[in-house]
């Protein structure tokens, strides 16, 4: 009993029961055999994996290649009370053997390592030593070359099975088409791997596209005449903004959400929307992992996404309790064109990536055949202006070197303020009898910290602004007045970008040994990006068995509710008297604008349009200097 999956599953996670094709994994990996299992997104793919390693004696090793998802799955382990570890980037020497002592002799039941970290000879020598029960690897389809995301030191989780032959491997990923998943067999050395699959199919999402001259009006219209909670992706960070500003300036409430956040107010947005407080949320894509909120009626792509699988991953996040929901994807002509040029930015070539790379090592004033477990931290906006570069190219340079393993990549946003008062105390009480609005934050700064006249000293900001009562750019202020006196040395560091050098700098030799893999990743983006074209164009097939068939599933029935589907139906008839009555009705209890109109009415909007001209026609109505219409007396 107490060593059933079951069992664990209620003793640690409080769940009583499997979902999906959860408890067929467990059971094919506690029968000791190699598992490829596709789970889609939402499916609680980790639980496949933390449930029989619990049961097993010894430790689990897991290779994934998201830093923030291993530290979020570390955490959440420690708080049920199972010992977990995380190998994560930027770690000396002495502490990264340190961690891998602990993970050998403290009876550890997980150890979260990135595909980099498996290059190590120092990791590779720890784990020949460990009692490995488990071998895990986390999105998988980044083995593939034909894969979205494909990493080359992927091709190195192979030396596990070689290693551990009589470990059961278990390689996990949302979605992948027929092709990719011969390639994770194939590339990890487990040809007679048992494959499971769960059905992707969601029969209560309505996959919709619909190609608009005005998506904002779309929206707008979409999210007066419904209810429930929405998500709005975007690919730039400022449309996020600018667009929940909008939503908020039309009495819609609204958040944004993107990488570049302080992980505070990361959390903030997150309980806000996740509590309804708002109910649509802007984001990035960076709003998904963790994102688990069952009740979402509507998700919205505002752009075109780059990838099949990026979508199909976003679209999951609606309807999760089961209700009907909605995957609307909103196009027109210029959100085609701008697609193609953000696809030609991102296809970054040797030329600029040797260019980038040689920038990186002077700003960092890295010399040759060093650098290498550098741990680096910058704000990117003064890298690209510095040295006059494309800001996308060279983010997009950037996690190119980032998958190609030159560099581990994440972005981590932090302020850090540091002061030092270097003025002689004679000279500071002087100087402060001419400034006396800056007497009470001067004093304040020499009791909270005393070695400030010693060494620059990282100022607590929140806590000074709550003591103080002066805000943020008060507080900036009075201290630069200090700064430009003389009086101290002031430092006001911002950072969105972590970066770790995983390779001594060698330039051009460098950027050459990854060229032949940055030709395929290349044709493999340009071939993802033609697949969601054709999606976008097919407007026969059901939407739903465009996808499944694009994964490999094949479905022959219609699903009914997408937009191809409805296109199909005959058209509803409208009562024409009805709907001009309504008008009518409206029209004459007060001035209105058309979309107000249509808002407000239950009718398609056509058929209003309809009535509007003919009343205009008649001149019956009229519009007013507020473009609204009004009654002719």
């Amino acid at each position: 009993m107490e060593n059933e999956p079951l069992y664990i599953l209620k003793k640690y996670w409080g769940y009583d029961g499997f979902r999906n094709s959860q408890e067929a994994v467990i059971n094919s990996v506690l029968s000791g055999k190699d598992t490829l299992a596709l789970l889609p997104t939402g499916g609680g793919k980790s639980i496949t994996f933390q449930v029989p390693a619990m049961m097993k004696e010894g430790i689990c090793i897991v290779v994934s290649p998201l830093v923030a998802l291993m530290t979020d799955q570390v955490e959440a382990l420690k708080n049920r009370e199972i010992r977990a570890l995380s190998l994560a980037g930027g770690l000396p020497y002495s502490e990264l053997e340190r961690l891998l002592d602990n993970a050998l002799y403290g009876q550890y039941k997980f150890l979260y390592l990135s595909p980099e970290r498996l290059q190590q000879e120092l990791v590779r020598s720890y784990l020949k030593a460990m009692s490995i029960n488990l071998i895990v690897i986390d999105e998988a389809h980044c083995v593939s070359h034909w894969g979205k995301d494909f990493r080359p030191a992927y091709l190195q989780c192979k030396w596990l099975k070689e290693e551990f032959p009589n470990v059961p491997l278990l390689a996990l990923t949302a979605s992948a088409t027929h092709q990719v998943q011969q390639d994770i067999l194939h590339h990890l050395g487990i040809e007679n791997a048992t494959v499971i699959t769960t059905s992707l199919a969601r029969p209560n999402i309505a996959y919709k596209v619909y190609k608009v001259s005005d998506k904002w009006h779309e929206l707008l219209q979409l999210l007066r005449k419904t209810e429930g909670s929405a998500i709005v992706y975007l690919r730039s960070r400022n449309g996020c903004i600018q667009l929940a500003e909008l939503l908020q300036n039309h009495g819609i409430s609204a958040a944004y959400f993107h990488g570049g956040l302080p992980a505070e107010e990361k959390n903030k947005k997150l309980s806000m929307w996740l509590l309804n407080d708002v109910r649509v949320m802007a984001a990035t894509n960076a709003f998904g992992m963790g994102i688990d909120k069952p009740d979402v009626r509507f998700v919205i792509h505002w752009d075109i996404p780059q990838t099949l699988e990026d979508y199909f991953q976003e679209a999951g996040r609606a309807g999760r309790d089961g209700n009907p929901a909605e995957a609307i994807l909103f196009y027109g002509k210029i959100d085609v064109e701008n697609a193609n040029k953000l696809l030609k930015d991102y296809l970054v070539d040797i030329p600029f990536l040797k260019l980038l790379y040689a920038k990186l090592n002077a700003y960092f004033q890295i010399a040759i055949g060093e650098g290498q477990e550098g741990v680096f931290s910058f704000f990117f906006p003064d890298f690209w202006k510095r040295y006059q570069l494309s800001p996308i190219k060279s983010y997009n340079g950037l996690q190119v070197l980032d998958r190609m393993s030159i560099i581990s990549l994440s972005q981590q946003f932090y302020k850090k303020v540091t002061l030092h008062i270097t003025a002689p105390a004679p000279q500071l009480i002087t100087y402060l009898q001419t400034h006396r609005y800056l007497k009470n934050l001067v004093i304040y700064l020499i009791r909270s910290y005393p070695l400030i006249y010693s060494q620059p000293i990282a100022l607590e900001m929140e806590k000074i602004t709550e003591l103080t009562e002066l805000d943020y750019r008060d507080i900036i202020k009075n201290l630069e007045h200090l700064h430009n006196d003389g009086m101290a040395i002031l430092k006001n560091e911002a950072s969105d970008i972590q970066i770790v050098f995983n390779v001594p700098r060698d330039d051009d030799r460098t950027i050459n040994s990854i060229s032949k893999n940055l030709k395929e990743y290349n044709h493999t983006k340009l071939s993802l990006q033609e697949a969601v074209f054709r999606y976008l164009q097919n407007e026969d097939t059901c939407r739903n068995i465009q996808l499944l068939e694009y994964f490999g599933e094949k479905s022959e029935k219609p699903c009914g509710v997408c937009s191809n589907c409805i296109a199909k139906l005959p058209p509803s008839k409208v009562d024409k008297k009805e709907v001009k009555k309504a008008v009518w009705s409206l029209l004459k209890s007060k001035p209105i604008t058309p979309n107000e109109l249509f808002i407000a009415l239950p009718f398609p909007e056509k058929d209003i349009n309809k009535v509007l001209e003919e009343l205009l026609y008649m001149q019956k109505i009229a519009y007013n200097n507020c473009n609204e219409l009004v009654v002719n007396s």
